[in-house]
């Protein structure tokens, strides 16, 4: 795990020791966590997973990797900086045992010459949406990749809400527009109705389990996390395309959701 910002090089090939270590123990597997330093700054964080067959990743490893990711940075958010993020891209590296770490990667950044920033819609969007700033900001909250999945679903569902919800009911339009895009839930897998499935993924959201017994507080579990990232990006579009259609005689266009 990186922590931003970034350097240009990242090594851990058994030259570079980490500055300090801790090892969580579960019932069935310790796993390690290093912590790497470099000119007065915390820089990158790896977790050992032992045990590892065929480059698989069983699901209480992943399950556990994403309860440490997050404690540690809740821990530096409270002991290092307040307003540390981790890279959203993880590094993988695959070693036999009894062997060190074979990790090099270089970093820079490319900027598009070519690109266009499109003022003219930015101007109109800002415009136009003005009597809508709580919709616009929870459709922005939801791209923001520093915040938890659940955390950023949740902002578009609660979207959805303001605008098809009338006295704690939803309306006949909200099941008519999101049954629209039915094609592209099928093509996702989908067969539930639209209008339900959404409920559902709500549902994970707003009441995590990490496992049987066992109520999450923060992190959803990696099966309903994998579940939800995959529709991310159409609940993404139904909300954006909603916002559009509002306003269809105003000459903007909300892009670049991902």
């Amino acid at each position: 795990m990186i922590v931003e910002p970034l350097i240009n090089e990242y090594k851990d090939d058994g030259n570079v020791k980490p500055a300090s270590f801790a090892i969580i123990e579960t019932e069935s597997k310790e796993y390690k966590v290093s912590f790497f330093t470099t000119h007065n700054r915390l820089y990158m964080v790896r977790i050992d997973i032992l045990n590892v067959l065929d480059e698989t990743i069983l699901e209480t490893d992943l399950e556990m990797v994403q309860i440490i990711k997050e404690h540690v940075l809740s821990v530096l958010r409270l002991t290092y900086d307040h307003k540390v993020s981790l890279f959203p891209h993880t590094l993988w590296n695959f070693i036999k045992e009894e062997q060190e770490p074979d990790l090099h990667v270089k970093m820079s950044e490319i900027i598009r010459t070519d690109f266009d920033p499109h003022v003219e819609n930015i101007r109109n969007v800002f415009v136009t949406t003005f009597p809508i700033v709580v919709q616009i900001k929870l459709l922005s909250d939801s791209q923001d990749k520093r915040l938890p999945l659940q955390y950023r679903y949740l902002s578009l569902y609660k979207l959805m809400e303001m605008e098809f919800k009338e006295k704690g009911k939803w309306i006949t339009e909200y099941e008519q527009f999101v049954s629209s895009f039915e094609d592209e839930f099928r093509n996702l897998g989908i067969h539930m109705k639209p209008a339900n499935y959404i409920i559902r993924l709500r549902d994970r959201c707003a009441h995590i389990k990490t496992g049987k017994d066992a109520l999450g507080i923060t992190q959803l579990s990696n099966e309903d996390m994998i579940e939800i990232d995959r529709f991310f990006p159409l609940m993404t579009k139904i909300c954006a395309n909603l916002i559009s259609k509002k306003y269809p005689d105003k000459g903007f266009s909300l892009v670049n959701y991902c």
